[in-house]
């Protein structure tokens, strides 16, 4: 591939018209071609060729011997290698048995094709572009691409003898894979919530373990543990029974749900008693330095803060604290160990002067009745309040006892203040903090914004405004989501944090839908005279840009074609200008014959469900969509500006700043994203544009999608593609995760970290699930971004976030960043791409006479059309496209 540095010097546009000067950056040799082509969502492409059309296809018993030859062809591929025993096995039965005589077609070159082959008796001939380039004989292997996703075949492959094939078809690999790891994950994340020590884990936590769980399986009579030796691996039992012996006597047997080795595991110390295999054994494991690595260095310390703050969330007053305030008591809390009778509370001492919780063991009153047991708190209620009175008893260790205590000075220098005062605003601080609308008020304006709210609460289906009707009230869900109905059609449904109601306020305008309540919603509620005085001009700005975007009554009609923008394989985006208000957008526009034909109908319906519940700064924005005979159409707002990609070759090399301005910028949008389930699943820097004021702004949801738990398509571009994704067991969100990693390598080393130099998908594969990080020789080995990137790009996907997006948020790379400033666009970027006058060009379209319809079409006519449908698509509603 071409690796010329790019010549083009960096340049900041400051305005439309004015220029500045900077210093030229060091020149970096960025590869100027993009990379693959995402890897086409299987579900958009149907297949129409089937390998080995003329085979004799049969379901035939495999002996021992055929066995061993799949086993050792499936030993050279990275996609069995990384699968489970049990994956590989379940694949090995589901194997068919194909007969072929000589000069038989397998498959051909380009063609789709869905069969993994591996060749039992004969000979095979490898034709690339008509050339012969290899023979293939009994245990060779080919085609195993196509169990991945659906990409061209590279070769044509034919027989010179007759020849006996297995093989293993796309469908039944993916089902035998997922079936085996969903089944797998749901166990293990079963376990980690069912075993004592790890149920004081917080969610994330236990997310972590699940990832870092190995399965191991033992034959009868086979030692698991000996006694006396030092011991690291703690085991659940998955499957089978085990004897437990004590210098050569048995103890106890244990089953299917018990564990042992806990103790090995937390204090380092010898095992105590030997475990033995009665008969087949599956253990679940896990060692001591995957524990630390998933939950830190310190176990002990994790179990103790994570103690302190179930009983912060166990107290009715302490419960009130936000996260910050929380983390701050956690830390002030001195943990310390009490003896048997030992002292804790004494009597005649003041109440509310200071606050314990116990953490280990538990506290009684001296007569011996029960106090306080783990969890809970002595003098959560006192510590709120005002001082008043003396204990009248006193409290002792029953047994040894861990406490964690701190005074009442403490106490409130964490919290910021007396409690009554500090959690009567938190509430409100923390909902609104995440209106990105309100994070660029100044610290007055939004107090005053907090003292003017009211709450109001809506049962289900209660209408809370009426279109057509006066408004006087800007609403904020606080919780819950509403139906935004538009002459009788749901146009969107939106939920926590988003807000509505802003143009009747601003505008004096009817309300222009009518908002039904899905659910139980809470609301804040803002009047006008109140909202119209604390906003400032920047704020009201933004409203307006966000009003002209929620023109629902636009309609094709209003709008004149300005020029191409871009065009795909699915459909073309153009430039559009509205007749007569002038506003520029973008218009995608889906041909309904390809959509027959690659069966992108429910594609389309989930990228339209999608758009509508994003409302976010730094995120493309769906104006509406329409439909006619011949097409269907997206309305979006027009981004002016360039994509990341172009944007990083006139960069050159990306200074520690501006990468933090881009990567924080991808964090924000994902959290967006994954606080509302979707993965994004094709992130580079393609697919994030940078408008006229330095800004990203994710575009193209294509492949993006809504996931409650795991999914297991393989989709998104190779280079960006977090291994799981590739090995198929079943991902999350995580995934967008490892891309920021990637991009973030991309902006500070020049390229990729994981197959730059190749283009073959498999190749790329190989590179990510090797995983060799490599930092070029230029790059600083203190660079200070280099934790943040090997954490992102961990294999284990609950350590890429640190457990949440708020430790994400918190890593020391980006300490001091400021989120608020960022989403309120107050922060200088680190490029300002030059716009184009389009003035010209927008005068041109308004005086054009043509229709939109004969303008889309002569863009069309230059395509090549897909072949009809033979058949009719399987599950699609004939009214799929209703809501359009």
């Amino acid at each position: 591939m071409d690796k010329r540095p790019s010549r083009l010097q960096p340049r900041k546009s400051i305005s439309g018209e004015e220029e500045k000067k900077i210093p030229v950056r060091s020149s970096m040799p960025r590869n100027p071609v993009k990379k693959n082509k995402p890897v086409v969502d299987t579900r958009k492409v149907s297949s129409v060729s089937l390998d080995a059309p003329n085979a004799l296809v049969v379901d035939k018993p495999k002996t021992s011997r055929d066995k061993e030859l799949i086993n050792t062809a499936l030993n050279k591929h990275f996609i069995f290698t990384s699968l489970a025993d049990e994956n590989r096995g379940l694949l090995i039965d589901h194997m068919k048995h194909y007969t072929l005589g000589p000069l038989e077609v397998v498959f051909e070159q380009d063609q789709p094709g869905n069969t993994f082959f591996i060749v039992a008796s004969g000979k095979l001939d490898i034709y690339v572009n008509g050339k012969k380039v290899k023979a293939l004989g009994a245990g060779d292997s080919f085609g195993e691409l196509a169990l991945l996703h659906d990409s061209p075949r590279s070769a044509t492959i034919q027989t010179s003898e007759r020849t006996t094939l297995w093989g293993l078809d796309r469908k039944t690999f993916r089902h035998a894979v997922e079936t085996v790891n969903a089944q797998n994950y749901q166990e293990n994340k079963q376990f980690i919530e069912s075993v004592p020590l790890f149920r004081i884990l917080t969610p994330a936590q236990r997310d972590a373990l699940v990832g870092s769980l190995s399965t191991l399986k033992f034959r009868p009579g086979e030692r698991i543990v000996s006694e006396g030796d030092p011991g690291d691996l703690f085991y659940v039992l998955k499957e089978g029974s085990v004897s437990c012996t004590q210098e050569g006597r048995e103890i106890r047997q244990m089953f299917r749900g018990d564990f042992f080795g806990e103790q090995a595991l937390l204090y380092n110390c010898v095992r105590t008693a030997s475990i033995s295999a009665i008969d087949d054994v599956k253990c679940v494991a896990i060692g001591r330095e995957r524990l630390t690595k998933a939950l830190g260095n310190q176990l002990q310390h994790i179990i103790y803060q994570n103690t302190k703050r179930m009983a912060i969330d166990a107290s009715s007053t302490l419960s009130r604290l936000t996260k910050d305030q929380t983390d701050r008591v956690i830390n002030v809390l001195r943990v310390i160990t009490y003896s048997n009778g030992q002292v804790v509370v004494r009597q005649g001492s003041p109440k509310g002067m200071h606050l314990w919780m116990v953490m280990k063991g538990k506290l009684t009153y001296r007569n011996g009745h029960e106090c306080a047991d783990v969890f809970q708190c002595i003098g959560d209620q006192d510590i709120t309040n005002t001082p008043s009175g003396n204990y009248s008893e006193e409290v002792v260790a029953d047994g040894e006892a861990v406490v964690a205590e701190c005074t009442r000075e403490e106490f409130e220098e964490c919290i910021g203040g007396v409690f009554s005062q500090v959690t009567t605003n938190n509430e409100a601080h923390s909902v609104l903090k995440r209106v990105q609308l309100l994070r660029g008020l100044s610290s007055d304006r939004f107090q005053a914004l907090i003292r003017a709210l009211q709450i109001r609460e809506f049962s289900n289906q209660e209408v809370i405004v009426q279109q057509n009707n006066p408004g006087d009230c800007f609403f904020i869900i606080k919780s819950g989501k509403v139906d935004v109905i538009k002459d009788g059609i749901n146009v969107r449904t939106i939920t926590k944090h988003d807000y509505f109601g802003e143009r009747s306020v601003l505008f004096n305008h009817f309300r222009s839908a009518t908002i039904v309540a899905n659910g139980p919603v809470s609301c804040w509620v803002l009047h006008q005279q109140d909202f119209l005085s604390i906003i400032d001009e920047n704020i009201r700005q933004h409203l307006q840009k966000r009003i002209d975007l929620q023109d629902d009554n636009i309609t094709l009609q209003d709008l004149a074609i300005v020029k191409v923008l871009g065009k795909g394989m699915f459909g073309n985006v153009f430039l559009a200008v509205h007749r007569e208000k002038g506003h520029l957008y973008a218009l995608k526009t889906v041909d309904r014959q390809k959509i027959e034909r690659f069966e992108i109908q429910e594609n389309l319906v989930l990228e339209r469900k999608i758009l509508l519940q994003l409302d976010h700064t730094l995120i493309l924005k769906l104006v509406r969509t329409f439909k006619d005979p011949r097409r269907v159409y997206f309305l979006t707002e027009f981004v002016r500006g360039m994509d990341l990609f172009d944007v990083l070759r006139q960069l050159n090399l990306v200074t520690d700043k501006d990468a933090k301005f881009y990567t924080a910028s991808l964090v924000v949008i994902l959290e967006h994203l994954h606080e509302r389930d979707i993965i994004y699943r094709d992130l580079k820097p393609e697919n994030v544009m940078v408008d006229d004021e330095g800004y990203a702004k994710l575009i193209d949801f294509g492949t993006a999608k809504i996931v409650n738990g795991r999914t297991y398509t393989i989709v998104g571009t190779p280079h960006y593609m977090a291994p799981e994704v590739i090995v198929g067991k079943g991902y999350s969100v995580a995934v967008d995760y490892w891309s920021v990693g990637i991009m973030l390598y991309e902006f500070m080393c020049g390229g990729v970290p994981f197959g730059e130099e190749e283009e073959d998908p498999f190749a790329i594969y190989e590179k990510v699930l090797e995983r060799r990080l490599i930092y070029p020789a230029f790059v600083d080995p203190r660079m200070p971004s280099k934790p943040f990137i090997e954490q992102l790009l961990s294999k284990n996907p609950a350590m890429r976030t640190g457990g949440s997006i708020d430790n994400l948020k918190a890593h020391p790379w980006l300490n001091g960043f400021n989120w608020d400033q960022l989403l309120s666009r107050q922060l200088d970027s680190p490029y300002r791409p030059r716009v184009s006058d389009l003035s010209r060009e927008i005068q041109a379209a308004l005086k054009n006479k043509r229709s939109i319809n004969d303008i889309i079409s002569l863009e069309e006519a230059s395509e090549e059309m897909p072949p009809g449908k033979s058949r009719k698509p399987k599950n699609v509603a004939n009214n799929w496209d209703e809501d359009f």
